[in-house]
């Protein structure tokens, strides 16, 4: 049983009064239940507290007999801490210096020339008649996979992907892992962001996955949606840290995942990542036609659906800019719709989500997390990282500037 020492109690707490403040700060919580129940059933601490609990903590640090990377992890994840107390208390910071603090890595937009052919790039990735517009909407109608069939090919996606994990990382699951799959639809309101998936860790090797299977279900995507958020991806860097570094080591910053810190961006980077170590190119779309696609004769042959697949990624590079152009630029909503819908690959509704997710405190900077991590791991590591490599990803800390 994991023994919290005083100095890992007062980080918790500190972690969850902070959640009190900002709904959602804190996104899966593995640790001692009585330590959280402590905190709900406090009032709220007010942000001058919070401030001078962060300083304490800061002090003691170096007295706590960590080695040096354990001691300045933490003191990274308690400077993020700092900053969102800074915001809360309603102190101006520029968002670059925030992000810089927030999520230890500099924030920079990606140079509009490599958007340049962008548009022709898929022009001739998605052939057909038309303008390239009508003719992604008539691709998005047509690999649509309906509802009833979502969760049996999630399902699906995610034994594949296990089965791959399993080849290529040998002995690195442990026996009792498994991951929980669940339908949920949140587009009840037109307010709320929409999901295609998301992991929620719920501790002892767990997952629940939840899948809308109402929003950008493509036989396309699901073993890339299966891989970001079950294998190699979430679902596994959380069990492995959970295992080593909580359960066996004791660090009690492993315990939970803030979304506002160093650590989301390097959770992204493994997720994006996730698909490229376990298939090419190639295999990808290969093992889509054979195990997706209900009719691989009325589809695009394996050569264009390869084609699609090395330029998939360019999408978020244009998202991140969308973000940039949001929360940097400040780009009013007519201007920022304009902005996303000019390449005529996203179609409105996907732009309309992405604004209200930079519209929400908690996810706003999210858009930013997928394509930095992925650079700072590939950057490190080369375009797809070694089994070796990928491997001390998912099981050993790391912060965005160990990559640099």
């Amino acid at each position: 049983m994991v023994k919290l020492s005083k100095f890992g109690e007062d980080y918790l707490q500190l972690a969850f009064r902070i959640d009190k403040h900002i709904n959602g700060y804190i996104d899966f919580y593995i640790g001692p239940e009585k330590l959280r129940h402590v905190i709900s059933n406090e009032s709220l601490t007010a942000p001058k507290k919070l401030l001078d609990d962060y300083k304490d903590l800061i002090k003691q640090l170096g007295s706590q007999g960590f080695n040096k990377e354990r001691e300045i992890y933490i003191k990274k994840m308690l400077i993020a801490m700092k900053t969102s107390i800074e915001l809360i208390i309603g102190t101006k910071i520029p968002i670059k210096e925030q992000f810089l603090k927030l999520y230890d890595v500099a924030l920079k937009p990606v140079d509009e020339s490599e958007f340049k052919n962008l548009k022709d790039e898929f022009d001739k990735a998605y052939p057909g008649f038309g303008s390239l517009e009508e003719r992604m909407k008539k691709y998005r109608i047509r690999r649509k996979v309906p509802e009833k069939k979502v969760f049996v090919f999630f399902k699906e996606a995610l034994d594949l992907v296990r089965k791959r994990t399993k080849e290529l990382f040998l002995d690195i699951l442990p026996k009792e892992e498994k991951i929980i799959l669940e339908l949920v639809n949140n587009n009840e309101s037109d307010e709320k962001i929409k999901w295609n998936c998301y992991n929620w860790y719920l501790g002892n090797c767990t997952s629940r996955i939840e899948v809308n299977p109402t929003f950008g279900m493509y036989w396309t995507a699901f073993l890339i949606y299966a891989s970001h958020e079950g294998y190699p991806g979430h679902h596994t860097e959380f069990v492995l840290k959970e295992q080593k570094l909580f359960r066996e080591q004791n660090q009690f910053e492993h315990s939970l995942l803030i979304l506002h810190s160093p650590k989301l961006i390097i959770t992204e980077g493994i997720g994006n990542i996730a698909i490229s170590v376990l298939y090419s190119n190639k295999e990808l779309a290969e093992k889509g036609l054979s195990n997706f696609c209900s009719d691989p004769s009325k589809d695009d042959p394996l050569e264009v659906l390869i084609a699609q697949n090395n330029i998939r990624g360019k999408n978020s590079l244009f998202l991140y800019n969308l973000a940039y152009r949001a929360l940097i630029d400040r780009y009013n909503n007519d201007e920022l719709l304009d902005y996303g819908t000019s390449l005529e690959i996203f179609s409105e509704e996907e732009i309309r989500n992405q604004l209200k997710r930079l519209s929400n405190p908690v996810y706003s900077k999210n858009a930013f997390m997928y394509e930095l991590g992925s650079n700072l791991i590939r950057n490190k590591y080369g375009g797809v990282p070694s089994i070796k490599n990928f491997k001390n990803l998912l099981i050993n800390p790391v912060l965005p500037s160990d990559l640099i």
